[in-house]
């Protein structure tokens, strides 16, 4: 499937959720989107992460700023949806999909805790 806008892939992402409930998997990944255009000239030293992470001043300071690429799959591979947000949408982005995460995560479970064992106490 071809990459939906923003608004059009948090609705799929709650029809997805609502209606597996949480019988199968879902899996959501996320990475930055290098263009094409970026891809002809990359170099190490050019694409440092240097508005993250400080480095030598030996090296060029990267301030590009990337969109980023977001996928839901269904357990199925041919169950896609993507997206891509721009760094200037993305806070209202996290929102809505934050969102659309915590109501249609109805199959998670508390994690169960062990009882701990009671210490035997020796008597004299």
């Amino acid at each position: 499937m071809g990459r939906l806008n923003n608004a059009e892939f948090i609705s799929k992402v709650e029809a997805i959720l609502a209606s597996n409930e949480g019988k199968s998997s879902v899996y959501f990944t996320q990475k930055r989107l290098s263009t094409p255009l970026e891809k002809e000239s990359i170099d190490l030293v050019k694409d440092l992460s240097s508005n993250v992470v400080e480095h030598p001043t030996a090296y060029p300071t990267n301030t590009q700023t990337y969109p980023v690429l977001i996928r839901a799959t269904l357990g199925k591979k041919d169950s896609k949806i993507s997206t891509v947000v721009e760094p200037a949408n993305l806070d209202a982005f996290w929102l809505e999909y934050a969102q659309a995460l915590k109501t249609g995560f109805v199959g998670l479970k508390k994690k169960e805790k062990k009882k701990a064992k009671k210490s035997k106490v020796t008597k004299p």
